[in-house]
């Protein structure tokens, strides 16, 4: 029993009273429900110019409602009379879809005319909310996506020279100033969802104020201060002064906009900048708290689903978890539990249901959205590509009652999911910290802040009055931080150096942070620079970290990257590090009906299955062999191909290999994930672009196609080795893992243990690693993450010789 208590928010509305319950009188609990039947709106590819302007026309009436509307002359007028504009309004005022829109029709700002100060950019934490607020702003405005209105996101731009309203992630903002400095597209910039305080939103406030200042914004005396200092990096800010001065560049105007009131961190970093405060949320939501601490927080979220389920009136909802694997554990209980309630007339139905969205081209194999008993759930998380993540924003089908949608905090902002009456909230997230003194990265769940908890009460009250179930107590709700720590000081900050070199800055510790790292982050980022062969001691890029810097990879992969022409290995290389780019690519499932480890488990298929991919050496050949099982025995046709040009390789590609599946049921078949294998796809066109382009071209100039061969590994497995020297560990010897009191040889026979070899920390193997239940255990390996959990773990392990160490970095090892 989940009892809560009561605190209004706003407005109270009526709240039924939850009934004795516990997960295992859930299926017996149940109710009979009519018979489903259901029916789905049929998809029109294109929309006429009619129905938008009708959809433009509805729109408008909401557009008026909201509360950000009453500042609409206001917010134009500020930012006309000041460079910089903070606009603190709480979830669900409109802001992130109103004042860009705001902006463009004020005409005040955009020259339209030129290439330059055409457009406003308006920058998102995350990439479903930069496509999902663009299509919503696109409809406002009447207009199809990528005309007036459109969104850059990694792998898919939807702009084009005359889209007047961009929205884009931080890090396609980040990558753009890098070949343009002074931001020289956009008359303004809209800093949105900085609260969040993502590490390269962080950045982004130190390169936008750069360009500002080039464009004559007055830091009052501090740009004096840089033309007297003598300084490489007060040099470069002459030249961009000078550029922008030569293309007759307007004043760049920055609109930063924060759901929290605590902004002075904000105004101490842009002075004398304007503010605004504009109402909340349209819609009253109640907020309610467990009398009890809850232990387990997935068991707490079943029983408030199946009771908001069985007992609260219509509405969806949403609950909140700290990342994919709880939510797909708790995916899997809900749809236990509901199908234990269904009677068989309503499971027939239920199948029908899920047939039906499956003949649609949904994805309905459990892992992205299934239905049962009525109920659609949805999951919705960072590693689902973006065609998966949308299918939680469809409208539900006629014949579902209700729709339950568990996500991480990828939900918490911006995003908007019609029909959320209720939100679960366990109160926790993932996060990844970094030791900046020790190198390691630990993946822990910790508590949310305050302003989390904030933003996820306001998912229910976007477009209804709602209720929040917080699962924890009022007393554990006020021990709650604030503010979320600042992710810039709780991660390794290598590529952040790399890319801010890359963008001109010489001197990365005087860089305008919003909130300065700790300088053991910064000397740890710099030393592996360094050690990789990307800086000098100068702190001057070489032309090693000159290429670097062009890979949109963590610097450690770029490295990688770059050591396979030297080995002549680059297409298996490209293939290997895009593989390790896409998370999760072996589908590992859980017990599901069957025995778990039993014959007919999935567990123990999807062993057998990934059998014949596994790599006697370790993670990277395996992965490389995933890679080329799928080109020989698969189709895939990328998305990217005209429909026309899509039905033509299909049928070429059966009439050529008459035994070949096709891509999804290849990945069904074979247990391995159909997203990351195409977001792996992808990236290795994206990687083999930049790598085969010329150096004119902005490229590298390096032969994409030069290749080791699948019979000669031994030249892939030394550079792997030559890439990753830095992450290196050696076997501990049997008699010191009995010394240490195991009282038996079970470690060193299931993967043993290990000592790294810079840091001389004891790591164990990763289970997920092909490695981890190698007997004997390799004597030496490499890896690329190293984890600190309940255990130190290192993961995608791969075996190398000791003595090629001594080859591809002798100023590091030295012959025993």
């Amino acid at each position: 029993m989940l009892p809560f208590e009561e605190e209004d928010v706003g407005t109270k509305i009526p709240l039924k009273r939850h009934s004795t319950i516990n997960p295992s009188s859930i299926q017996q609990n149940g109710h009979k429900k009519k018979k489903i039947r259901a029916s789905f709106p049929v998809k029109n590819p294109s929309s006429t110019g009619s129905e938008m302007q009708k959809r433009k026309s509805e729109l408008s009436k909401i557009r008026t409602g909201l509360p950000v509307y009453q500042f609409k002359r206001k917010i134009n007028q500020s930012l006309q009379d000041n460079d910089v504009l903070l606009v603190v309004a709480e979830t669900g005022s409109g802001k992130s879809t109103q004042i860009p829109a705001y902006l463009d029709e004020s005409n005040l700002f955009c020259r339209n005319q030129g290439k330059f100060a055409r457009s406003i950019c308006v920058t998102q934490p995350r990439r479903v909310a930069a496509i999902t607020v663009a299509k919503r702003v696109a409809e406002e405005q009447g207009c199809t996506i990528g005309s007036a209105v459109g969104y850059k996101v990694r792998f898919d731009d939807s702009t084009q020279p005359t889209t007047r309203i961009i929205y884009a992630t931080d890090g396609m903002l980040l990558r753009e100033s890098m070949s343009d400095p002074l931001l020289s597209r956009y008359s303004v910039v809209v800093l949105d969802e900085s609260h969040e305080r993502s590490l390269q939103t962080d950045i982004l406030f130190g390169v936008v104020s750069r360009a500002m200042v080039a464009r004559g914004y007055d830091l009052k005396g501090a740009d004096e201060e840089d033309e007297d200092d003598g300084s490489m990096d007060a040099l470069i800010k002459r030249r961009m002064k000078e550029k922008a001065q030569q293309y007759s560049l307007p004043r760049l105007k920055v609109v930063v906009m924060s759901a929290t009131l605590d902004t002075e961190t904000f105004k101490n970093f842009f002075k004398g900048a304007a503010t605004i405060q504009i109402p909340g949320r349209v819609f009253p939501v109640q907020v309610v708290y467990t009398q009890e601490p809850q232990e387990d927080y997935i068991e707490s979220a079943l029983v408030t689903a199946m009771q908001i389920h069985q007992e609260a009136d219509d509405g969806d909802v949403l609950i909140f978890l700290p990342g994919q694997e709880e939510i797909e554990d708790l995916a899997s209980l809900l749809r236990r539990h509901l199908e234990a309630e269904k009677t068989l007339e309503e499971a027939l139905t239920s199948r029908d249901i899920v047939q039906m969205v499956q003949g649609m081209g949904t994805n309905l194999d459990g892992k992205v959205a299934s239905i049962v008993d009525g109920v659609m759930i949805c999951v919705l998380y960072a590693a689902l590509p973006p065609e998966a993540q949308m299918l939680a924003f469809q409208p539900k089908p006629a014949g579902c009652v209700r729709k339950i949608i568990l996500a991480t905090n990828i939900a918490e902002t911006s995003v908007t999911l019609d029909g959320i009456r209720y939100v679960v909230d366990c109160g926790k997230h993932k996060t990844r910290d970094y030791n900046g003194k020790t190198g390691m990265e630990s993946l822990t769940v910790k508590d949310i802040s305050k302003a989390q908890a904030a933003q996820r009460t306001g998912r229910a009250g976007r477009l209804s009055s709602g209720v929040c179930f917080r699962l924890y107590t009022e007393d554990a709700y006020d021990a709650l931080e604030e503010l979320s720590v600042p992710e810039i000081l709780r991660v390794n900050l290598a590529q952040v150096v790399l890319m801010l070199k890359g963008m001109g800055v010489h001197n990365p510790i005087k860089f305008d942070y919003l909130t300065p790292p700790s300088m053991d982050s910064l000397k740890k980022a710099t030393q592996l620079l360094y050690a990789l062969g990307a800086l000098e001691k100068s702190m001057e890029l070489t032309a090693h970290g000159k290429k670097m810097a062009k890979l949109p990879v963590d610097p450690v992969y770029a490295h990688l990257l770059l050591q396979s022409s030297k080995y002549e290995c680059t297409a298996e290389m490209l293939t290997a590090v895009a593989m390790l780019s896409a998370e999760n690519i072996m589908y590992r499932p859980g017990s599901n009906g069957a025995m778990e480890g039993g014959p007919d488990s999935l567990s123990t298929k999807a062993a057998l299955a990934h059998r014949r991919f596994v790599s006697y050496e370790g993670d990277l050949p395996t992965l490389l062999n995933v890679y080329r099982a799928w080109q020989r025995e698969a189709i895939y046709v990328p998305k990217r191909y005209s429909s026309k040009a899509q039905k033509k390789l299909q049928r070429d590609a059966q009439a050529d290999g008459q035994q070949k599946l096709f891509h999804g049921a290849w990945c069904q078949h074979n247990f391995i994930s159909a997203r990351a294998l195409i977001r792996a796809h992808d990236v290795r066109h994206q990687l083999s672009v930049i790598c085969g382009n010329t150096v004119g071209q902005r490229g590298l100039g390096m032969n994409v196609h030069q290749s080791c061969g699948e019979k000669d590994m031994e030249q892939f497995l030394k550079c792997v080795c030559a890439g990753l020297f830095l992450q290196s560990a050696s076997r501990i010897s049997k008699s010191k893992e009995v010394h240490k009191g195991s009282g038996s040889l079970e470690g060193f026979q299931r993967g043993g243990r290990f000592k790294t070899k810079v840091g001389n920390a004891e790591v164990n193997i990763h289970p997920t690693s092909t490695l981890f239940n190698r007997n004997p255990a390799p004597k030496c390996v490499v890896y690329t993450e190293l984890l600190v959990t309940k255990k130190t773990y290192i993961r995608g392990v791969t075996q190398v010789r000791e003595e090629w160490l001594v080859d591809v970095a002798p100023q590091f090892f030295s012959k025993v």
